[in-house]
């Protein structure tokens, strides 16, 4: 074909061999037809560097094929997984992704979004970063907006997404009591007001469900609140000062996890004799971290491809909805069997620590 001629959509339609009406389909997003059809014609169209005028269809009504990422917390290594996952998706279907961080000027992001006619939005904040009326602001506008289970309101038209946190700390605890752990600790991020922080109130249930009298260590950060290595580290030391017949730890994520494993090495003990330590949300750097860490498994590069295609049918097919993604325990070297009380000199000589 002449590269200087401008390829045009019944070129798309021939390479494909389907209709020139199935590649506007495609292509705008109008009308939703077979995997196999969808990925045909948008194949052909990339081998033939098919450029659709956005903006003319756009300004005809079409859909503009982008969506927003709204989050607080830019800079967390969990939400890079999810926004790596949630692009990589996004471009198979010809997505664009933009990506705000919602510690700014939130009304004014939320200008953009409607101003740029966006087809949906995935806003990870908590609400008190962006509150519900923004969210109906964003509906409202005709975005299809798609948030967290943990805000605990539920709007009409909106839908909603979580991993299913009360049975990943389900897992948790059952493993830790089969290891012979019963005196299981808490290291929250969030104190008690955070009344959208799953996670306690998951470890809370847990414990319940799996202890009779249970005993509930927990420590907690304070305002502004952060999920950082350091945290890990400040609230492991508290929980070994004022909790000392705890054997076992669960920590908001994994990066905090990680800091309360170094905490315990620097206070001359060791992970997993000394302490069983178990993250949340199983990012990279829990699998190199030494010794791995165990944990609750919601995988941030298989979260974000999930948002796009829950807000991708929410937007193709006019729908709504609640989404609840199912968690894993992931079994690594950062737990192991709580020793006898004789043998605890012997297995702590052996066991591994943290660099």
């Amino acid at each position: 074909m002449n590269k200087s001629k401008r390829v045009r959509r019944e070129d798309v339609a021939a390479e494909a061999g389907v209709s020139s009406a199935t590649v506007s389909y495609v292509l705008n997003g109008t009308k939703r037809l077979s995997p196999e059809v969808e990925q045909r014609v948008m194949e052909a169209a990339r081998r033939l560097n098919y450029m659709p005028d956005r903006i003319a269809q756009s300004l005809a009504g079409s859909k503009t094929r982008t969506i927003a990422y709204m989050t607080a917390d830019i800079t967390n290594t969990y939400q890079l997984e999810v926004i790596k996952g949630l692009q990589k998706e996004a471009l198979k279907h010809d997505y664009v992704v933009y990506i705000f961080d919602a510690s700014g000027d939130v009304d004014r992001y939320i200008e953009n979004v409607i101003a740029r006619r966006v087809d949906g939005i995935y806003v990870a904040t908590l609400p008190d970063f962006m509150s519900d009326d923004l969210l109906c602001r964003l509906r409202d506008a005709g975005i299809k907006v798609l948030t967290d289970f943990s805000r605990n309101t539920y709007l009409p038209d909106i839908s909603y997404i979580t991993s299913d946190r009360h049975d990943g700390f389900m897992q948790a605890v059952s493993y830790l009591r089969e290891l012979g752990h019963t005196n299981i600790g808490y290291l929250s991020a969030f104190d008690e007001s955070c009344y959208y922080d799953v996670r306690l109130a998951a470890y809370r249930v847990a414990m319940t469900k799996q202890f009779s009298s249970p005993n509930m260590s927990i420590v907690f950060g304070t305002w502004p609140y952060s999920t950082s290595e350091g945290l890990g580290r400040e609230l492991m030391n508290q929980m070994m000062e004022r909790y000392p017949d705890v054997t076992a730890v669960i920590a908001t994520n994994d990066i905090m996890a990680i800091g309360a494993m170094k905490a315990v090495t620097e206070a001359g003990k060791s992970v997993p004799c000394d302490y069983s330590v178990i993250g949340v949300d199983n990012i990279a750097k829990s699998e190199t971290c030494y010794p791995p860490l165990t944990t609750i498994d919601q995988n941030g590069y298989e979260f974000g491809q999930k948002i796009f295609q829950v807000l991708y049918d929410n937007i193709m097919n006019d729908t709504s909805g609640k989404y609840i993604i199912p968690m894993k325990l992931i079994i690594r070297r950062s737990t192991d069997k709580l020793p006898e009380n004789k043998e605890r000199e012997r297995f702590c000589a052996d066991a591994v620590t943290v660099n």
